[in-house]
């Protein structure tokens, strides 16, 4: 082959280079896609997560099994620490878990407000903040699970009880129906004012 027969090849090989990228660019097709700006009106998947560079989630939205969406946060070991959604009810929930799966704090809406649960290193509730009835209430237990004091609103004022581990009352002080100050302690049966 000639040097006039390579440079013929050269140049109809240029050409097709050149007409090949210029219809390329016309059709919108561009090589650095990740750097232009776009924006999207609407994605639909059934689960979306990010990854970290290591490829490990860190972040997961996705339906739950009650047909409810959830997002995750995923700590370094891949456990899910945080869930956002409506997992427990119907109601909003966010819970923060220990990567140990056992313990951590429980926010959720309920029928009469809100309620904020903390449990304890073996998942049992110790701690109990919500709306009740009347207004508010704070519930603390022992690990039977008994309640061993307690600060509520009923419709006269303010109520605070005080258990023993059985979860039985044993003191009290509140407001009584005349909008009096009252001081209960219970023995056996017996009221003591």
């Amino acid at each position: 082959m000639n040097f006039k027969q390579k440079l013929g090849y050269m140049l109809i090989g240029c050409l097709f280079t050149i007409a090949g990228y210029i219809l390329a660019s016309l059709g919108g097709i561009t090589t650095h896609a990740q750097q232009d700006e776009k924006v999207i009106d609407k994605i639909v998947c059934k689960e979306l997560e990010v990854v970290s560079s290591e490829g490990k989630t860190v972040v997961s939205i996705y339906a739950h099994e009650n047909g409810n969406g959830v997002m995750g946060v995923h700590n370094a070991a891949g456990k899910e620490v945080v869930i956002i959604g409506a997992v427990v009810d119907d109601n909003g929930t966010i819970a923060v878990i220990k990567a140990a799966e056992k313990g951590g704090v429980v926010m959720r809406a309920t029928e009469n407000g809100g309620a904020i649960n903390v449990h304890n290193a073996t998942d049992n509730s110790v701690v109990t903040i919500g709306a009740i009835e009347n207004g508010g209430g704070i519930g603390v237990y022992n690990a039977a699970k008994k309640t061993i004091a307690s600060i509520s609103a009923t419709e006269n004022g303010g109520v605070i009880g005080v258990s023993n581990a059985a979860g039985k009352v044993v003191a009290g002080m509140g407001v009584d129906k005349n909008g009096d100050g009252l001081i209960q302690t219970y023995n056996d049966g017996w009221r003591i004012h």
